[in-house]
């Protein structure tokens, strides 16, 4: 059994801020490569095609993205209401 068997996040489905660039998109990869699904919310968020995406979709895992600013609270109400049934309840977010 290796140390990532030990912390396997098969099963799961993280929330991911900002993971287009940067740590958001290391932390998105990073939980993608334990096994966790990802769901990415950004300002700019691309809906198809995007580069996290693909390398998301190489380790075998989902990626549900949606464009959202959460400091506006009736885009927080839409992106809840829009997020793609069966993937809740998320188990991380970050």
């Amino acid at each position: 059994m290796t140390i990532l068997d030990q912390f396997s996040l098969k099963g799961k489905v993280a929330l991911v801020t900002g993971c287009s660039q940067g740590i958001g998109k290391a932390m998105a990869l990073a939980l993608a490569e334990a096994g966790a699904d990802i769901i990415s919310v950004a300002n700019s968020m691309n809906a198809e095609g995007s580069a996290v995406a693909e390398e998301i979709a190489a380790l075998g895992r989902r990626f549900f993205p949606y464009q959202c600013d959460f400091s506006v609270r009736a885009e927080l109400y839409d992106f809840y209401r829009s997020c793609t049934p069966g993937i809740f309840p998320w188990s991380i977010s970050w």
